[in-house]
């Protein structure tokens, strides 16, 4: 870059304004997002059971219920967080160690004075950075400081001394090549990981950077009032362009409203906008920029303007990349010293220069004359009385304040290094000294520095929260709240008071911050769920209502809208609330409009998408889809949510939902018609003694009643009632008398009629009514029992004289559907004829294991063990049927069993164990 070249045009955007450009924008993008990255408000779903119907089992004359839980969703808000920003502290220094690289470039060509002081601060950065604490080296000592500066500084100094003819480009890539070097050997020997480095670095260049912001500040605390002026006169012929008066009135406006804003600590602009100097800034730093020819005037004589317009580029990009860590971080005592500084030096840099623009130049403006061209060109006063009557001023008024920005900016460096101690600490949790270190940073910096710091204590209350300390947390956050009212601390608050105890607690909280900041829907929505805590429903949709004017059809609103109206039975109502969501991203409102159809007899439905990762929505969203399609009956639903149910079960970051997939696979399996898997499925949690398991094991029993096996879903249902299922009794009751057991079923329902329990009497009576009105008799060939199309189908095949055919059906019916009898009597017969005994006798066998009362599949079980040979087994089955049947009968099925035995005896030896395994049972 050659100098003489650039000094004969004026500036104008090269790569350096663009840079400035980007480090800007990163400081604007920031200023915007990055409250909500560091300290995110996160909804979070809450789930209210309700019962639902999801079929009705015949039971004779009765239908008896299977019920199930849906789950009502409501979300409330929750603030997580600070979060560190590893990203932003990149960028940050980055774009620093580029302006460091082009400042000391500029500052190796300047006259010996000018160069002394342009190193001087460069030496501060360097020390400010702490590199011995990385243990780069493998040690505590200032050796890679002195590296730095002998490497950087000597790097300097040899070229101010000994290459005055090199070009700036030149020494640009010099030193360029030296710190990037630099930063690799740091990253290479530091004993943290590159993101831990970073962060420290970005922590201790926290004061340096807060020089550069403030001497980009002072340098344009001018230049609004110098854009002012030149808005004054840029009309082309005279008479046009404005006068004193508009110029005097525009810059009383300006500095009195910052005026306003030093004297109150604080300015509000409208409600809920207040005033931020900050944003001063932009139009402060583009007026210098393209004033800067103009300005050369008061610099030249230290620093040519060719140079001038390389340095100023770098210090735009180097205090903008500090501002946008500050806004990353949302650091709170580094951007109210920011605020603060930059509101105080505007109002006393302008007022001072608007002084001497009058002083010196009141005539000519008066003659309407571009005065902007020569407003540092003084006749009277000099410029740098303006500065030194400005800076005077900020140290008196600083004074007066006991001077709170070093504080401030001391106070934010701990927030950054307290933030960091507590990630390590969280990674480590067994370290406890990495913990203590982090409360001490946060306690110096929000108890001592700087005590309306509200990152800090946040930062203190993520620290408990980790550790579990809720009492430490609630000091924590309500020591916040006291110096200030907070949206998001009474949302984290009310958060936490989530204990019956602590209702009246967390309604103060809530209702005092929604009276601090009435827009935040936020507030007045947790308000309203709150609420549903009590009996007072009037409140609750009053804070609904609010929470929806505030926030017109938000996620959250339409979810609690909908979820309030399920709990209170109101389905004509919650059916005109408006319809549509996006599963993938509102699983909450998802779940409720699919638990409204359930509720409703609704078919049609949308099914969400499957997360990989379940929370109380997704889960919510997901159990009802599957739900709905068990009750619509939809076969390809059904098996659309299989793979993606066993995926999720498997995963160990969904262990909390792990029970419910189960039953969700069960219950679909049991859709499919697929009985004998689905049972299986669901045996785990039948097993045990608790309500829950209680209610897995009615169910098994109504699916067993389901398909007939009547004393066995007796036994099983009788199982459920011992451990607490309310609903199991009746249901048994109804079994025993589908099983031809009238007497112990009548004795059931007076058990219950008799029942200390209100809810067990009024079963019991109205089992005794059904069974004195009505006749329970097993009904025979039910289509809609799993294997009887089977059944058919191989009755079919036998007919059609197609064997092969017959036996696969026969095997898929042992193997699917042992516990239909009529299903397993045919198949014993069918192998039986076919002179397949181990074939029989595994039918058989298979027919009892689900229906061991069953006397006629154990009459035809002794048969087959006789032409089996398995003579052991058909001993133990006359047994028992000698006690169940009458002497005649039993005389007679004897006498048949001694035929078969001796069949069997002469066709071949007798054999006395079971074959080893039966072909389709494997």
């Amino acid at each position: 870059m050659n100098p003489k070249q650039v000094s004969t045009r004026a500036w104008r955007p090269s790569w350096l304004g663009l840079l400035a450009t980007l480090a800007v924008g990163l400081a604007i993008f920031y200023y915007f997002t990055g409250p909500d990255s560091t300290l995110p408000m996160q909804l979070v779903p809450h789930l209210e059971a309700v019962p639902l119907t999801l079929e009705r089992v015949a039971a004779g004359p009765v239908s008896v219920p299977v019920q199930a839980s849906g789950f009502i969703v409501s979300l409330t808000h929750d603030v997580v967080g600070p979060f560190t920003q590893p990203v932003a502290a990149a960028l940050f220094l980055v774009l620093l160690a580029m302006a460091l690289v082009g400042w000391v470039a500029v500052a190796s060509t300047l006259a010996r004075p000018a160069f002394v002081a342009g190193m001087i601060p460069v030496i501060f950065l360097l020390l400010s950075l702490n590199t011995e604490s990385l243990g780069i080296f493998n040690t505590s000592e200032r050796y890679f400081l002195y590296l730095m500066l002998g490497l950087v500084g000597g790097g300097a100094y040899g070229l101010h001394a000994f290459a005055e003819d090199w070009p700036l480009r030149r020494r640009v890539l010099l030193l360029g090549a030296v710190v990037a070097g630099l930063a690799g050997l740091l990253y290479a020997q530091s004993q943290l990981s590159a993101v831990e480095t970073t962060l420290q670095l970005a922590a201790y260049a926290t004061t340096g950077g807060a020089v550069l912001v403030a001497l980009l500040v002072l340098w344009v605390g001018v230049e609004n009032i110098r854009a002012l002026l030149w808005l004054n006169g840029q009309a082309e012929q005279p008479a046009s362009r404005f006068g004193l008066g508009p110029f005097v009135a525009a810059s009383l406006l300006y500095l009195g409203m910052l005026l306003l804003y030093v004297w109150n600590d604080g300015l509000q602009l409208l409600p809920g906008l207040n005033f931020d100097p900050l944003v001063l800034l932009l139009p402060a730093v583009l007026a210098g920029g393209l004033g800067l020819r103009l300005r050369a005037p008061s610099y030249a004589g230290s620093v040519p303007y060719a140079y001038a317009a390389v340095l100023y580029p770098l210090v735009v990009t180097g205090a903008a990349a500090v501002l946008a860590y500050a806004f990353a971080t949302d650091n709170t005592p580094l951007l109210a010293a920011a605020r603060s500084f930059t509101g105080l030096a505007l109002l006393l840099v302008g007022g001072a220069f608007w002084l001497y623009v009058l002083i010196n130049f009141m005539p000519l403006i008066q003659q309407r004359l571009r005065v902007y061209r020569v407003a540092f060109e003084p006749r009277r006063l000099p410029l740098y009385t303006v500065y030194v009557l400005a800076i005077g001023g900020i140290i008196i008024i600083q004074s007066r304040r006991s001077f709170p920005l070093p504080d401030q900016v001391q106070a934010g460096q701990y927030n950054n290094l307290g933030d960091l101690a507590r990630q390590q600490s969280e990674a480590a949790p067994d370290d406890l000294g990495l913990a203590a270190l982090a409360e001490r940073y946060y306690a110096e910096s929000g108890d001592v520095l700087y005590r309306a710091n509200l990152h800090a204590q946040f930062g203190r209350a993520a620290l408990y929260r980790f550790r579990q300390q809720r009492g430490n947390e609630l000091v924590a956050l309500n020591r916040a709240l006291l110096r200030g009212p907070s949206e998001k601390v009474a949302v984290r608050l009310g958060a936490l008071y989530t204990q019956p105890d602590d209702l009246f607690e967390g309604l103060d909280i809530l209702r005092r911050g929604l009276k601090a900041q009435p827009g935040s829907a936020a507030l007045a929505g947790d308000l309203a769920q709150l609420f549903t805590k009590t009996s007072i429903t009037d409140s609750v949709g009053y804070y609904l209502d609010q929470a929806e004017r505030l926030n017109p059809g938000s996620y959250a609103s339409r979810t609690n809208q909908l979820g309030f109206l399920l709990s209170q039975n109101l389905y004509a109502e919650a059916r005109k609330q408006p319809t549509g969501s996006n599963p993938a991203t509102e699983p909450a409102l998802t779940a409720n409009q699919l638990l409204l159809g359930l509720l409703t007899k609704a078919t049609k439905t949308e099914a969400p998408a499957t997360p990989r990762v379940l929370d109380d929505a997704t889960f919510a969203a997901l159990y009802h889809a599957v739900l709905m399609d068990v009750k619509a009956n939809n076969v390809a639903g059904l098996k659309q949510h299989l793979q993606p149910l066993a995926t999720l079960a498997k995963a160990e970051v969904n262990a909390p939902y792990y029970e419910q997939l189960l039953f969700l696979q069960a219950y679909a399996r049991h859709g499919l018609g697929q009985e004998m898997t689905a049972r299986q499925q669901l045996l785990p949690l039948a097993t045990g003694t608790s309500g829950t398991a209680a209610y897995y094991q009615m169910l098994l029993g109504l699916w067993q009643l389901q398909q007939g096996q009547y004393a066995t879903a007796a036994d099983q249902l009788a199982f459920a009632a011992a451990h607490g299922a309310t609903q199991a009794g009746a249901a048994r009751a109804y079994a025993l008398a589908l099983a031809g057991r009238t007497d112990s079923a009548q004795a059931q329902a007076a058990r219950l009629a008799a029942s200390p329990d209100t809810s067990l009497q009024r079963l019991g009576r109205r089992a005794q009514t059904q069974l004195a009105a009505s006749s329970f008799r097993p009904e025979a060939g039910n289509a809609a029992r799993v294997g009887q199309s089977w059944l058919t189908q191989a009755r079919q095949a036998e007919q059609a004289n197609r064997p092969k055919d017959a036996d696969k059906l026969y095997q898929r019916i042992v193997r699917e559907a042992p516990f239909n009898e009529e299903a397993v009597l045919a198949a014993g017969r069918f192998y039986a004829q076919r002179r397949n005994p181990t074939g029989a006798y595994g039918a058989l066998r298979a027919g009892l294991d689900e229906n061991p009362e069953s006397l006629p599949l154990l009459k035809a079980y002794v048969l087959a063990a006789a032409d089996a040979g398995l003579t052991e087994y058909a001993g133990e089955a006359l047994g028992r049927l000698q006690q169940q049947l009458p002497p005649a009968t039993y005389v007679t099925l004897a006498a048949e069993y001694a035929r078969h035995r001796a069949a069997r005896v002469a066709v071949s030896d007798s054999f006395s164990v079971a074959p080893a395994a039966v072909p389709f049972l494997q």
